[in-house]
């Protein structure tokens, strides 16, 4: 009995005289019945750049639109800063009211010419279509206004001399006369008067200070 050799990719069997033999396989055989292993090459890392963004700077808001308010204006007073302005008129105490666009002035003057001064400058306005003139002229008003302004010097020089120690020790009489201040006393040091003549003059109104009446006296 001949035995044909049966060749296979794994196991090559030979059968002689009923007896089953095994041979190995061959290492080219082994080598090609060897599942292939793939090669793994190590990965390099991915590295991740990050995507740099273009920063901004935010743009500023626009401001907000201020809505232009149309300017205020009242007759009243554009009449009273008139009348303030004017040399003639400026001293008087002049009450001004309005009619639409009808001036009203009342109130005391101490002579005709002050009455019709006030007129004029309040009919020059701009925006006056009449003026309703109700001023009363007073003769003595002068020789009033010039009292109250007299008294008013007075008081503002005296309030002068209480800041300082040395004239409010002084105690020098003060009267005033058409904005002449006259001071009346006694000190032993003439410089005193000196001080207080020119603390006097700062007041506002005062025209001249005359101290003759007052006595340089040695301490009794």
């Amino acid at each position: 009995m001949t035995c044909s050799p049966y060749s296979s990719r794994t196991l090559a069997v030979v059968l002689t005289c009923g007896t089953l033999l095994t041979a190995p396989l061959s290492t080219t055989e082994a080598e090609e019945s060897a599942p292939k292993t793939q090669e793994s090459k190590p990965q390099q890392p991915k590295v991740l750049t990050p995507k740099t963004q273009e920063l901004k700077s935010p743009e500023p808001a626009p401001p907000p639109e201020l809505k232009q308010e149309p300017p205020v204006r009242s007759l009243i007073l554009m009449v009273k800063l008139a009348l303030l302005s004017d040399q003639r008129t400026a001293p008087c105490t002049i009450e001004v009211d309005t009619k639409g666009q009808d001036v009203v002035l009342s109130g005391k003057v101490s002579s005709e010419a002050e009455k019709l001064a006030a007129a004029e400058v309040a009919r020059q306005v701009e925006g006056v279509k009449s003026v309703v003139n109700k001023l009363e002229v007073v003769t003595d008003l002068h020789q009033v206004m010039t009292q109250k302004r007299d008294q008013a010097i007075t008081e503002y020089v005296r309030e002068r001399f209480k800041k300082s120690a040395t004239l409010e020790a002084a105690r020098f009489d003060i009267k005033t006369e058409n904005g002449v201040v006259e001071l009346s006393g006694k000190t032993r040091f003439q410089v005193i008067v000196l001080e207080a003549a020119e603390a006097a003059r700062q007041v506002h109104g005062v025209t001249a200070v005359k101290t003759h009446a007052v006595r340089i006296e040695g301490a009794e």
